[in-house]
């Protein structure tokens, strides 16, 4: 036998054998974020505000610790905290950069965390994000989540629903 069908064999057969194998599950996480707005326990506080003036959001910088629930009421219990800096990177069109840890502290996901990212334009309908990695059960994973505004549940509170989508790595490359 040549080499050279000899060698492409050798390329093929891995290739083949990982499209076959290579079926990952899709892990779906629904939770809710809980955010107190304002007061000595508020949850987001603005870091640098606008260098554009008062009306100004643009170069804003603010940082967030929200909670992650597994439902509405703020008494369901916690599986997560939502960490992370959000940006005021649009002038034109209003849009915010976000990038975030969740961090699962309880449940079949604790120890492990999610870092994800994107492009954030209100609160109209549903906002989509990138999960660009993890750790633990999570590393190198990617995916996406969907975050939709619920209301506020008070002046000081909102609520948002959320839904994780995460493709977990290949442990071949772990």
């Amino acid at each position: 036998m040549s080499p050279i069908p000899s060698l492409l064999l050798l390329l093929v057969i891995p290739a083949v054998l990982a499209a076959d194998g290579g079926k990952k599950k899709l892990t779906h996480i629904h939770q809710y974020t809980h955010e107190t707005l304002s007061g000595p326990n508020a949850m987001e506080g603005l870091l640098v505000p606008s260098p554009f003036g008062a009306n100004a959001t643009f170069g804003q910088v603010a940082v967030f610790d929200d909670e992650l629930r597994t439902g509405r009421e703020r008494d369901s219990p916690l599986m997560a905290w939502y960490q992370g800096i959000i940006v005021a990177t649009g002038q034109a069109l209003q849009g915010h950069l976000t990038v975030a840890t969740v961090v699962f502290i309880t449940g079949e996901h604790a120890g492990s965390a999610l870092f994800v990212e994107g492009s954030f334009q209100g609160f109209q309908g549903t906002s989509e994000r990138n999960i660009v990695g993890g750790s633990g059960k999570f590393r190198m994973a990617r995916g996406y989540y969907l975050l939709k505004l619920l209301g506020q549940m008070s002046p000081a509170t909102a609520v948002s629903e959320v839904d994780f989508f995460v493709l977990p790595c290949d442990s071949a490359y772990l």
